[in-house]
């Protein structure tokens, strides 16, 4: 058998896809339609079950005998984090009736499988999950106030429930606290601390100037579950919030971590920094947080500043990526140069 390493990416998309057989007997859905959406980080199929069975659905929330199947990225999440994801997935779905992808346990129970192939490395074996397939659509165009109101609605429920629910322990969840942000996470092969110095040097002591009021801002508040606790951490309209009949849904929860309460709405509210109806977008997602959920205007004030946290956050990533893989250099360029726009533009505002 020809070594994995050395097979183009469509072969190794076709042992990819033996490996998801196998994951999908130990389902039980051997048999099943598959077709590859991605192979970028996750390995993602959509699953058509050969003989589906009615969805245990809440508010017509799911599309009756389809799934999505992951084959998680090797070293991007450790397995005990992916169990927790999955565990609050689960949770969220069984005790608050919340709009999110419900996870599926396999024949033994567990949500989540290793799986192994002959052909296919990484440790041999491969974590894999499965998710009932949500309806839904992006929204493209004509999005309006009252899509961010409910989107609003919608992370406020979430965060309630992640103040009152128990997590498992897990030290290798990710953390968007200071070091989080700004010095550990290696998503990109690069702990972020050792991507401050490649920065560009007109990005690098703007950045900087965040980075010391975002440790400011973070003491002051502390780490309590009036401001800290499991947060989705890319929900926005443009990525993982689809609509269905007006109610937003909300599904990839693989960049999910431990979090302020007040990044995840700035996370909401990133894409539309630059367009003109802004303050009306934002003003609409807190009054739709606010209807479920009191958030302390000690904490909505520093919306901005996180804001510019995460341009920051991103803009290192972005470095470290370009470092160890030169051809992303042009398709991240544009969205560096927006990033430091941006961030140029708050410390201004201050």
């Amino acid at each position: 058998m020809k070594p994995y390493q050395e097979l183009t990416r469509l072969g190794r998309l076709r042992r990819l896809r033996q490996l998801a057989g196998v994951a999908l007997d130990a389902y039980g859905l051997g048999g099943a339609r598959l077709t590859l959406l991605r192979d970028a980080g996750n390995t993602l199929f959509r699953v058509w079950a050969a003989d589906p069975t009615p969805a245990a659905a809440t508010h017509d929330l799911y599309k009756e005998g389809q799934y999505l199947l992951r084959i998680h990225e090797p070293g991007y999440q450790a397995t005990d984090a992916i169990e927790l994801e999955l565990a609050w997935l689960a949770a969220m779905c069984r005790e608050a009736q919340l709009p999110v992808q419900e996870p599926i346990p396999a024949l033994d129970g567990r949500l989540l499988m290793q799986v192994s192939i002959p052909g296919v490395p990484n440790a041999l074996r491969r974590n894999c999950s499965l998710l009932r397939w949500v309806k839904g659509r992006y929204l493209k165009k004509d999005i309006r106030p009252h899509h961010y109101r409910a989107q609003g609605r919608l992370m406020a429920r979430m965060h309630n429930f992640a103040v009152q629910w128990q997590p498992p322990a897990c030290p290798t969840k990710r953390r968007y606290d200071w070091d989080g942000l700004f010095q550990d996470d290696a998503g990109s092969g690069v702990p972020h601390r050792e991507a401050w110095p490649l920065l560009p040097p007109s990005c690098a002591e703007p950045f900087q100037v965040v980075a010391r009021q975002v440790r400011q801002v973070m003491d002051k508040l502390g780490q309590g579950p009036d401001v800290y606790g499991l947060i989705h951490a890319d929900l926005g309209l443009d990525a993982n919030v689809l609509f269905w009949e007006g109610e937003p849904r909300a599904i990839d929860f693989d960049d999910s971590g431990f979090g302020y309460w007040v990044y995840d709405l700035a996370v909401a509210l990133e894409h539309c920094r630059e367009d003109a109806a802004f303050p009306q977008f934002r003003a609409a997602l807190l009054d739709g947080y606010a209807e479920m959920r009191s958030l302390p205007e000690e904490q909505l004030k520093h919306v901005e500043l996180f804001m510019a946290a995460l341009d920051v956050y991103w803009s290192l990533w972005a470095t470290g990526g370009v470092h160890l893989y030169p051809h992303m250099r042009e398709g991240l360029a544009g969205r560096m140069e927006r990033a430091a726009r941006l961030v140029a533009r708050y410390i201004a505002s201050g």
